[in-house]
């Protein structure tokens, strides 16, 4: 993510998700300690005291937060921290680390929070996407639309045109459970004009979390299917995790993929139940409604 001199989050946007985070029943910090949370977004040691008892902002911060509490959220973040004026990148950090897993403990809770900010962050081109991951849980990075391909999506899908009816419908689920889905019926702005080996190298071998590869004798005959499948295993390869997620149409053979790999068997799926198994290994809740 690159950050020009200027600010594209506006202070308007600023101030809506500032107050919102305030309105809620809980620390904008969560169950973080304040000083450790504000040390993860800013240098504090670095920013001198408004008092003179103190050698930097850590010591004020503290005095009037913590031991005398005579300064509120809004005096912290407004005033001394200067949140709304302060350059994206660490505004764009303070907002992910208000949802890392270390201040959320309840995974709905930080679900619920994120679809609320990238309400607020999308009319300045900005929004939360999963990038690695914790101890199974998301960890949030701010993007901005015009980003690399590669830090979009959370979930890539490869599959063969024979197959396109089934993707289709499990595409539309994810999209509709809020998941960011590379699926090319929904990229055809993207990719039009674009060296398309090089950018499904950067798409399938992006920070998504899994690539679903819909295996199927077809799959197997495709020169882009190979070529996505094998960006998939290079990035599988170098990070070492569970990344390319085999969903299996019959039993064709596909070089590169070990059949001792877990995979689904398509042939007793319906689409909505590969969905629904995408969103568990996702870490999301299903929901029937």
């Amino acid at each position: 993510m690159k950050f020009g001199d200027r600010n594209g989050i506006s202070e308007v946007t600023r101030r809506a998700i500032v107050d919102w985070l305030l309105l809620q029943n809980k620390p904008f910090h969560g169950r973080l300690d304040l000083i450790d949370f504000l040390r993860r977004v800013w240098n504090l040691s670095s920013m001198p005291s408004t008092d003179s008892r103190f050698k930097d902002a850590e010591g004020d911060i503290w005095q009037h937060m913590v031991r005398n509490n005579d300064w509120t959220e809004s005096d912290l973040l407004n005033n001394r921290l200067d949140v709304l004026r302060c350059p994206d990148e660490q505004f764009c950090k303070f907002v992910e680390t208000t949802v890392h897993p270390l201040a959320r403990a309840d995974r709905v809770e930080t679900q619920v929070i994120v679809k609320k900010l990238n309400e607020l962050l999308a009319p300045d081109g900005y929004r939360l996407v999963e990038g690695s991951t914790i101890s199974g849980r998301p960890i949030y990075k701010a993007v901005t639309d015009d980003s690399a391909p590669d830090s979009r999506y959370e979930v890539v899908l490869s599959f063969a045109g024979e197959q396109r009816q089934y993707v289709e419908q499990v595409a539309a689920g994810l999209k509709s459970a809020g998941v960011s889905v590379f699926y090319d019926a929904y990229e055809e702005s993207t990719l039009w004009g674009k060296e398309l080996t090089e950018h499904l190298q950067l798409v399938y071998a992006g920070s998504a979390r899994f690539c679903v590869a819909f295996i199927s004798t077809e799959y197997a005959q495709k020169v882009w299917a190979r070529h996505e499948l094998r960006n998939a295993f290079a990035k599988a390869l170098e990070e070492k995790q569970e990344y390319v997620l085999p969903a299996r149409f019959d039993d064709t053979e596909i070089p590169g993929l070990r059949r001792t790999i877990g995979y689904v068997d398509l042939r007793k799926k319906e689409p909505g139940e590969l969905v629904k198994l995408i969103l568990e290994k996702l870490g999301r809740r299903w929901s029937d409604s």
